[in-house]
């Protein structure tokens, strides 16, 4: 397995269960929306349903990942819509597969910096409704959804092409 795959998968499992855990002292009024400034602008009654929505989303955030990652590593990669498509298809399968790799780990990274955020966000939502200030928590999950989310786009291009280099080198080298 993975790190990214291990990581992505305890993120969203690890949500999951913090946010059940501390369900029993979740009090009567919970923070259901944060402003810009990480105040929160409105509240819901104690249920079940307003405490998991994020640690839910989380979860299908992290399907959806490792999802996209398996489409991406299927021979043939139809659904590939990656910078220099044509020359990571042309490559014979091991070395595709490889560059394909680094594909859907980059894919599982982009979910593991949003889980983090998430849980940034989660935690400040359990510190505002215990009357504490999550203000900067909830700002800090917010800077790392949006901050990890505009650096994961050009590190994960340049790992991808770094890949391929690397690949193509090797099969040319094999004389294939």
């Amino acid at each position: 397995m993975s790190w990214s795959r291990l990581l992505l998968w305890t993120l969203a499992l690890g949500l999951i269960a913090w946010a059940v855990m501390l369900w029993p002292a979740v009090p009567e009024k919970i923070p259901a929306h944060f402003d810009a400034s990480g105040e929160p602008d409105r509240w819901a009654d104690r249920s079940l349903g307003a405490w998991l929505t994020l640690p839910l989303v989380g979860l299908g955030l992290a399907g959806v990942m490792e999802g996209t990652s398996a489409l991406i590593r299927r021979p043939g990669a139809p659904g590939l819509n990656l910078p220099n498509k044509d020359a990571i298809l042309a490559l014979p399968g091991e070395s595709r597969q490889r560059v394909l790799a680094v594909a859907a780990a980059w894919i599982r990274w982009v979910g593991v910096v949003s889980l983090v955020g998430f849980g940034f966000i989660q935690v400040g939502t359990w510190v505002e409704a215990q009357g504490a200030g999550g203000q900067g928590w909830v700002l800090g999950g917010g800077l790392m959804l949006l901050i990890g989310s505009l650096a994961a786009l050009p590190w994960g291009l340049v790992a991808i092409d770094a890949e391929l280099k690397r690949q193509q080198a090797l099969v040319a080298a094999s004389g294939d």
